[in-house]
């Protein structure tokens, strides 16, 4: 009987369910030789498998939004994401820094204020976005200008909601926007019969440093994806009276769709109710002396990236001590980043130990601005980073994969001509790329790489394909200067080379005459500079480096380019890899360009 009890409750599925309960009553010998399927029975039977099931059903789910790995619904996640500590990253708006000058006739030393309600727009894709000053700047005349340097803009329009406060305990004050920045919400307290300046209210950071009269605030995400404002109890942090006002500020965000605007227009007037006889300035009396392309916007933490962001926070503590933490926080509150790589110093080449290094590859781009770095490290490591340990950002480097590639097809199984399935290796290629590089810490795998040439159509036979590895460093002219280019992969001897030629016309160790030069190894591990005399290889330089085939590390000693064909100064270097599968480190990033790769198509 307990046997045929336990086979009845260990099953979920409808029909099974049914089936175990049929046998159950037949077992008993009341119901012996009765037609469970003939007779009225059989909606008994249905409405008790039925019952079971829902249950069953309701009741699994209902167990697993308990757990944040098993939870399926936002509201759950976060819920639980809320106990651990952990609020989700909202909608970020795009940002831009932008400098420009006002001519006036206003007095010397006369003030103007660019305060946070000022409108400038940009337009992309046909949408026009609204972008407001993050703080109120000041500029004063000087030599006939207005100056405002670097004024940070964000993308959004700002709201202003108020509410009586009620000291209730646990009282909450609603955001009921779910498509806002929180980095904008701004809080202030108008405390009752006071008639002077509001009190500020900050974001909580840290509860092990508050008091009683800290004026912090708790910010949550509500189950039904609005924001949820708390104040302090009085133990930890200040809990405003009864009859006082709450005044929350907040700015609207696009997210990412703002990213990428590069002009800005003035759409509201600058210096309107200031005394009788200054100007107000319009759109047209504006000089932008710099702008800065709009970035850093993006959508809101998704369900998955809640999930283990959660526990990683629960983990790390706000503190930011290995690799792993580091890449925790910058992958949660840089989502601009495509791919990140950290390494401790110790891992470095050479090593430096105190440091963690961090690399980049934005979504958009190669690289970082300077000014994008200066933000990470301040408002996404500033408060996380212990005193020990000092974060660098360094720009990614690439080791582009130059491929040639012969393909061997039989033209009667297939409807393509010989240039139709070039394009279609090509393209096949460019997804291989996609798929598995243009990342760090990426294989180059010449085994898959080949077949996914044989398998990109079926008159396809075979392939051989060949590689090599260039580099390209940016060259700085009639200096004199140590370049070092790490290929990070072992090296076939005698392949190394650049790929254009250079002048050196100031170069007193090569003649100073102009001509064009060309490096190369020697095989056993130095670099020499050659030239072409009368169609004949003249070595005119026998000891311009060294190259260390193991490592990849190559070092050109006392260079001084006059002149390089490439329009940016950057010189192509090249090399063939010992093996063909390519690894990457650091902060290297393997990738492969149209432009690199050649196929020749061979009919059987």
């Amino acid at each position: 009987m307990a046997e045929r009890i336990s086979k009845l409750v260990s099953d979920l599925d409808f029909e099974t369910i049914r089936a175990n309960i049929a046998a159950y009553i037949a077992n008993n010998t009341t119901f012996t030789d009765y037609n469970f399927e003939g007779s009225g029975l059989a909606l008994i039977l249905d409405i008790l498998a039925y019952n079971t099931h829902y249950n069953a059903v309701y009741l699994n789910m209902a167990l697993n939004e308990n757990f944040i790995d098993t939870a399926q619904t936002r509201s759950s996640i976060v819920s639980i994401a809320k106990n651990l500590g952990y609020t989700p990253r909202s909608r970020k708006s795009a940002i831009s820094n932008i400098s420009f000058r006002i001519p006036t006739t206003d007095p010397e030393n006369t003030s103007l204020t660019l305060d946070k309600t000022t409108n400038f727009t940009g337009d992309i894709d046909g949408t026009t976005y609204i972008f407001q000053p993050v703080v109120a700047y000041t500029s004063r005349v000087s030599g006939g200008y207005y100056t405002f340097t670097d004024v940070r803009l964000r993308e959004g329009s700002r709201f202003t909601i108020r509410y009586p406060i009620t000291a209730t305990a646990g009282e909450k004050f609603f955001i009921n926007n779910f498509n806002i920045d929180t980095d904008s919400i701004e809080v202030y307290v108008k405390e009752l019969g006071q008639t002077g300046d509001l009190q500020t209210y900050n974001l909580v950071s840290d509860i092990t440093i508050l008091d009683s009269e800290e004026q912090i605030f708790y910010l949550f995400e509500s189950v039904d994806r609005n924001y949820i404002i708390q104040f302090g109890d009085g133990v930890l942090g200040k809990k405003p009276e009864a009859g006082d006002t709450v005044l929350i500020t907040f700015q609207t965000s696009s997210g990412e769709a703002a990213n990428g605007i590069s002009k800005f227009t003035l759409s509201t007037t600058i210096g309107t109710g200031r005394d009788v006889g200054l100007e107000t300035f319009g759109s047209s009396d504006i000089v932008y002396d710099n702008v800065e392309v709009s970035h850093s916007g993006s959508a809101e933490e998704g369900i998955e990236s809640i999930r283990t962001s959660a526990l990683n926070n629960f983990y790390t503590q706000g503190r930011a001590v290995t690799a792993e933490d580091y890449k925790f926080f910058l992958e949660r509150d840089y989502p601009q980043a495509e791919s990140i790589s950290v390494w401790g110093g110790q891992d470095n080449v050479p090593p430096i130990y105190g440091k963690v290094f961090i690399s980049f590859k934005p979504k958009k781009g190669f690289r970082v601005t300077n000014s994008v770095k200066q933000e990470i490290l301040n408002n996404v490591l500033g408060d996380k980073n212990i005193i020990s340990i000092i974060p660098e950002i360094i720009d990614p480097e690439y080791t582009f994969i130059t491929v040639n590639s012969s393909v061997l097809f039989d033209p009667k199984r297939t409807i393509y001509t010989s240039s139709e399935l070039s394009s279609i290796v090509r393209q096949t290629i460019s997804n291989f790329n996609v798929e598995n590089l243009i990342k760090f810490g990426t294989r180059f795998s010449y085994s898959k790489f080949v077949s996914s040439i044989d398998n990109a159509d079926s008159s396809i036979i075979s392939n051989y394909s060949s590689i090599k590895l260039r580099k390209n460093i940016d060259i700085i002219l009639d200096v004199t200067s140590t370049y070092t280019i790490n290929f990070q992969n072992r090296l076939r001897e005698g392949t190394f080379a650049s790929l254009s030629s250079f002048k050196a016309v100031n170069d007193s160790t090569l003649g100073l005459s102009n001509e064009d030069y060309y490096l190369e190894d020697d095989s056993s591990g130095l670099l020499r500079i050659y030239k072409f005399s009368a169609g004949t290889k003249v070595i005119v330089k026998a000891n311009a480096g060294t190259i260390n085939y193991n490592s990849g590390l190559v070092q050109i000693t006392n260079f001084k380019p006059s002149s390089i064909p490439n329009e940016d100064n950057t010189l192509d270097l090249i090399s063939e890899p010992f093996e063909y599968t390519v690894t990457s480190f650091r902060n290297n990033i393997l990738t492969i360009v149209d432009t690199d790769v050649s196929i020749n198509m061979t009919v059987e």
